[in-house]
């Protein structure tokens, strides 16, 4: 038997080329395994397709005041994906006087970015349907001329519309805003 002979008659260069093989076989294979991993993890982390149209979004929120309670408070409207073609979002929240005398309330929204300014629009109406503001969000900016009358422990509820008008052109697309409710109540004058 040679020296470069193992038991079996396979020498050792044999035996060196055939474990070669099979290594080179098992990186193939671990390579193929990693990418299938790879291209599995991606395809499972896709963000879904949405509806294929970009609209506004426009939040509502409200905080209570020295002179008023809220309920409920924070976020009472929430409009997403708002377009010409949508329909309007909707929200509403109750409001009470906490002072012992009957208050003339007046609103306006502030809004945090100026984008939606004159392609949102939004309706404010009191109990009865009576319409305290409608119009731009812009002109909502500015306390409204009409006013909620509260009477001493009194809850009210407004309700409200938020939409894009069928002809502003594209200038909603992809803006967003969240518009802060601000209350100035005044003690109504008695004649």
């Amino acid at each position: 038997m040679g020296v470069d002979q193992v038991s079996g008659g396979t020498t050792n260069v044999e035996r060196k080329d055939k474990e070669q093989r099979i290594d080179s076989r098992v990186r193939v294979i671990g390579f193929v395994l990693g990418i299938a991993i790879a291209a599995s993890i991606v395809t499972e982390s896709r963000i879904p397709a949405g509806a294929g149209v970009l609209g506004a979004d426009a939040h509502i929120v409200v905080a209570p005041s020295g002179e008023l309670a809220v309920k409920p408070s924070g976020l009472v409207l929430e409009g997403t994906g708002l377009t010409p073609a949508s329909e309007p979002a909707t929200g509403s929240f109750q409001l009470m006087n906490q002072t012992g005398s009957v208050l003339d309330v007046r609103l306006h929204g502030i809004p945090d970015a100026p984008g939606l300014d004159r392609t949102l629009w939004i309706s404010v109406t009191g109990p009865d349907d009576e319409t305290i503001y409608r119009g731009s969000l812009g002109g909502f900016r500015d306390w409204t001329t009409s006013a909620l009358t509260l009477r001493p422990g009194e809850w009210r509820t407004l309700s409200f519309e938020v939409w894009i008008p069928g002809d502003v052109g594209p200038g909603y697309v992809g803006h967003m805003a969240q518009i802060d409710l601000g209350f100035r109540p005044t003690v109504e004058d008695r004649p």
